[in-house]
C-alpha cells in the first residue's frame, strides 16, 4: 500500500490548495513591479521604427511572465480545474482573449482621441470587483456544480465565469501601460493601426502565460501523481482564497498613498 503524508483525501485538497495560494501571494507581493511605464516606452522606443510590433509583443510577454495579482490568481486556479492540458490551454485562451478585447478597443479609441486620463486610479477597485468575481466563481460551483466521488463528476470551470474574471482584470494597472504605449506609438503610425499595441500586448501576454500555467499544471499533477479530482478541488479552494487576497489587497490600496 502506497504511504502518502496526508490523512485524507480532504486534508489533502486543503494543504495543496493552501501550498498554491500562498506559493502565489508571496511571487504577487515579493515580485517589483518590473513592468513599468518608462521601461515599456524605453523597449518600444529603443526597438522603434517598422519593429515596434515586435516591441510591444516583448512587452506583452513580460506582462505575462511575472507574477501579477490580475493574472496568476485566476489562470493558475482555474487552469489547476482542467483535466488535461487542452482544458488548461482554453481556460487561458478564454481569460487572455478577454484581456487582449479591452485592451484591443481601448488602443484603437486612444489612436482617435489621444487624451484618455490616468486610469491607475481605478486600480483598487479591479482588485475588489476581481476578488468578488472569483469568490462568485467558488460560490456558482457550490451551487451549481457536481460533487461526486468519481472524477469523471467534477465539475472543471465555467468559461462565462473566466470571460468575466477576463473582462474584469484587463482594467486593473496594465490597462495603463497600454494606454501609455498607445500614445507613444500612434505618432509613428496611423491612427488605423493603433488597435494593434493592444492587440499584441494582449498576445504576448497570452503566450506567456500559457507557458506559466501549463508548466504549473503539469509540476502539480506529476508530484500529487493523479489529478483524480484533488487537483481540481485544490484549484477551486485556491481561487477562493486568492479572491479573499485580491479584495483584502484592493481595501489596502484605498489607505495607502500612492508613490
Amino acid at each position: 500500500m502506497q504511504r502518502t503524508i496526508f490523512s485524507s483525501k480532504s486534508s489533502k485538497i486543503w494543504l495543496l490548495a493552501g501550498i498554491i495560494s500562498v506559493a502565489i501571494i508571496i511571487a504577487i507581493m515579493s515580485m517589483p513591479e518590473i513592468l513599468e511605464p518608462p521601461l515599456a516606452k524605453y523597449i518600444v522606443r529603443s526597438m522603434g521604427g517598422p519593429y515596434w510590433l515586435l516591441a510591444v509583443l516583448i512587452v506583452g510577454v513580460i506582462h505575462g511572465l511575472k507574477p501579477d495579482e490580475h493574472t496568476w490568481p485566476i489562470t493558475v486556479s482555474y487552469g489547476l480545474m482542467q483535466r488535461n492540458v487542452r482544458g488548461v490551454i482554453t481556460a487561458v485562451s478564454v481569460f487572455a482573449s478577454a484581456l487582449t478585447l479591452v485592451w484591443t478597443l481601448m488602443s484603437a479609441l486612444v489612436g482617435e482621441l489621444m487624451g484618455l486620463l490616468n486610469t491607475s486610479v481605478l486600480d483598487p477597485y479591479v482588485d475588489i470587483i476581481v476578488g468578488l468575481t472569483m469568490i462568485g466563481g467558488v460560490a456558482a460551483y457550490l451551487v451549481f456544480g457536481k460533487h461526486g466521488g468519481d472524477h469523471h463528476d467534477v465539475k472543471t470551470a465555467d468559461y462565462r465565469l473566466i470571460w468575466i474574471h477576463g473582462l474584469a482584470a484587463a482594467f486593473g494597472g496594465d490597462f495603463f501601460i497600454v494606454l501609455i504605449l498607445t500614445i507613444a506609438i500612434v505618432p509613428m503610425i496611423t491612427a488605423g493601426l493603433s488597435f494593434l499595441v493592444g492587440f499584441m500586448f494582449g498576445f504576448g501576454s497570452w503566450l506567456a502565460q500559457t507557458i506559466i500555467v501549463l508548466a504549473i499544471y503539469k509540476g502539480i499533477v506529476k508530484s500529487v501523481g493523479d489529478w483524480g479530482g484533488v487537483v481540481a478541488e485544490a484549484g477551486r479552494i485556491a481561487l477562493g482564497i486568492l479572491g479573499l487576497f485580491m479584495i483584502g489587497l484592493g481595501v489596502y490600496s484605498f489607505f495607502t498613498p500612492s508613490g
